[in-house]
């Protein structure tokens, strides 16, 4: 529903990574770190304030520093104390995820984006840490503000006065029924079980026939679950998943992607496109939910703060 993830933000970081890679590595020492902040009674310690600052000063080319380093850190602490209380949490394959999609936006891949950081002298932990704040703080406040963020088809028809979004506007949005199937992985299963299911999801989507037989075909197999059929418009589906879901017949399954079980593949049971639902509007809802959405969380946060209990050493 709320978009808290400055995906810009990131992608000009990793651009500026690239650009600045012949940098020597600054050895901050983290066992010569003091407790700076309490938040809560939650340490920030000068390493955590040094480290960040050096990200955001490699980032922004140099506009920002120790300050906004200390206001993330606070604010990432009340961000993380609250979805706690709120008993939400966010998964390691949940950032790794999040971060491989930075590392591929400037045409990366993870290991490099972490080397990119490590030879400017930054630890690539405050990016993920970063990360997972911010992956936590959109699911609280999903949670907190659904029911109040109502957007009326009124809303959106006000909102396209005036936009030019004839072409837009004329089309349809595909929508598709597949049928997921899940190969688990055991979390502490033995090393190769990975990649073991990740190859044995990848021949089941070679000789997967239809949503009918999936049952038969998977049948004897450990560790498949075959989930119920679910619906979904083409923009649902991630961008690694694009490029195969506009070729995709019916009756075909798409490429493996990695979840929190261990892999899906996905049948593709039946593909429509729906008149009547427009790309421009959707994106005009999304627009206005996530605007309302933001304002919410912006208040939200300054309320965590007025009660916070914020100690400077």
């Amino acid at each position: 529903m709320f978009r808290t993830l400055t995906q810009t933000a990131w992608l000009v970081a990793a651009s500026a990574l690239m650009a600045m890679a012949t940098l020597p590595v600054a050895d901050s020492a983290q066992a010569q770190s003091s407790i700076k902040i309490l938040v809560n009674d939650q340490p920030i310690t000068t390493y955590d304030i040094n480290n960040r600052a050096k990200f955001l000063r490699l980032t922004s080319r140099g506009q920002a520093g120790a300050k906004q380093a200390t206001d993330e850190l606070i604010e990432e602490a009340l961000k993380l104390q609250e979805a706690k209380r709120r008993n939400v949490t966010v998964s390691q394959s949940e950032v790794d995820r999040a971060f491989a999609s930075i590392a591929s936006r400037a045409k990366l891949p993870p290991s490099k984006l972490e080397a990119a950081l490590r030879q400017n002298g930054v630890n690539p932990d405050t990016l993920k840490d970063r990360i997972r704040a911010e992956l936590a703080w959109r699911d609280v406040v999903r949670a907190r503000f659904r029911a109040t963020v109502r957007i009326t088809e009124s809303d959106v028809a006000q909102a396209m006065l005036g936009r030019d979004d004839d072409a837009e506007t004329s089309g349809t949005v595909t929508e598709y029924d597949v049928q997921p199937v899940l190969f688990i992985v055991p979390k502490k299963g033995k090393s190769g079980i990975a990649a073991q299911r990740k190859r044995e999801a990848e021949a089941f989507r070679s000789r997967f026939r239809n949503c009918d037989a999936t049952l038969e075909q998977t049948r004897g197999m450990a560790g498949v679950f075959v989930k119920p059929t679910v619906r979904r418009e083409s923009g649902d589906f991630p961008d690694s998943l694009q490029g195969s879901l506009s070729k995709a017949k019916v009756g075909t399954a798409l490429p493996p992607t990695q979840v929190d079980e261990g892999f899906q593949v996905l049948g593709i049971c039946n593909k429509k496109a729906v008149a009547g639902k427009t790309q421009a509007a959707d994106e005009v809802r999304d627009e206005l939910t996530n605007e309302r959405g933001q304002l919410l969380a912006r208040r939200y946060l300054r309320d965590l703060k007025s009660d916070a209990i914020i100690e400077y050493r």
